[in-house]
């Protein structure tokens, strides 16, 4: 039987996670080219998803941008988080501190996919970011298969596949960069195999943020707080139309 994230036992690690600090993830895009990622993934996502993030879209993105730091997150790592979400729904954490995590994950999962982070700074890492901020007017996003629709709720075989996507495009992106002299061999313009890699790998963050989003709104969304829920709830209904001739309410407009 498949288990689902939400009958792990995540509660007995959740008191050690919980002290991780919400600016553990580490720059290789640079923060301005995370927060694309993250709101295009926004626009990607359900409309019943978007509905819950969208009023807490400022500290969403504010976590997606995220800290610099040397490690770049392994597929264990965007695991962890993923599991830690579903711990704090089961917590029912305020809103504002899930769109945090969430920002995490976003941070995470796009770096899952950045092709020139494999361990910690290099001159490939620097070089790319450079290079990617530089066309950052030039990146697009093409639509991947949903697939966090109708998968399985368990994370860690997507994450799997994005991980090796991302080490065979760094061998194909290392092959076009001499790291002696820290800089690129040959012209890395719109022909090139770097120019590529760039391009796929921001698109490939932007779908695999939506899809991680979604793969947890299906497996926990239910702990959200949904505001059109919650303003269904606050809204009085309406007053009774006056009473007819016969005791029945009277169907005609007021003032007639």
């Amino acid at each position: 039987m498949t288990r689902t994230p939400r009958s792990r036992p995540v509660r007995s690690w959740l008191a050690c996670l919980s002290a991780l600090s919400l600016g553990t993830p580490l720059a290789a895009w640079s923060p301005r080219v995370h927060e694309a990622q993250t709101r295009l993934a926004l626009r990607m996502v359900p409309v019943r998803l978007l509905e819950v993030l969208k009023p807490h879209q400022a500290a969403l993105l504010a976590s997606a941008r995220g800290l610099s730091n040397d490690q770049p997150p392994t597929v264990e790592d965007v695991e962890e988080q993923f599991l830690r979400i579903v711990a704090l729904s089961e917590l029912k954490t305020p809103p504002e501190r899930m769109a945090k995590e969430l920002g995490v994950l976003a941070h995470q999962v796009q770096l899952l996919s950045d092709p020139s982070v494999t361990q910690g700074v290099t001159s490939l890492r620097e070089y790319f970011e450079t290079y990617t901020d530089g066309r950052f007017r030039e990146l697009v996003v093409s639509r991947e298969p949903f697939w966090a629709a109708k998968a399985p709720l368990d994370p860690r075989p997507p994450l799997l596949r994005l991980a090796k996507v991302k080490f065979e495009r760094h061998g194909s992106l290392a092959e076009h960069f001499d790291a002696a002299r820290g800089r690129s061999i040959g012209h890395w313009d719109e022909l090139s195999v770097p120019y590529a890699q760039m391009q796929l790998s921001f698109s490939t963050g932007v779908n695999a943020t939506a899809n991680m989003w979604t793969l947890l709104w299906r497996a926990v969304g239910d702990l959200w707080e949904n505001p059109r829920a919650r303003d269904a709830k606050e809204t009085p209904p309406p007053p009774a139309a006056p009473a007819g001739p016969s005791g029945t309410q009277d169907s005609r407009p007021l003032g007639f």
